[in-house]
C-alpha cells in the first residue's frame, strides 16, 4: 500500500509541472495536502530534491509497475 502511494505520487509529480513547482517551493504544504502517513511523508520528503526537476518525462513510467 505505501509503495503504491509513493509510486503514484512520483508518477504524478513527473508528469505535472504545476505540482512539481509547488513541491519545490512548498513541499510541506504538498505533503500535508496529500495526507500521507508519517512514514510515507518522510520517504517523499527525501525524494523532493530528485522530484523537483525542470522537465517532465517524455515516456510513461511503466518500468515502475511490476
Amino acid at each position: 500500500m505505501e509503495e503504491q502511494q509513493i509510486r503514484d505520487f512520483v508518477y504524478r509529480v513527473s508528469n505535472d509541472e504545476k505540482l512539481r513547482k509547488e513541491l519545490s517551493s512548498s513541499p510541506d504544504d504538498v505533503l500535508r495536502r496529500e495526507s500521507f502517513s508519517p512514514r510515507v511523508a518522510e520517504i517523499v520528503r527525501r525524494l523532493v530534491p530528485h522530484l523537483a526537476f525542470d522537465t517532465a518525462f517524455a515516456t510513461p513510467l511503466s518500468w515502475w509497475k511490476n
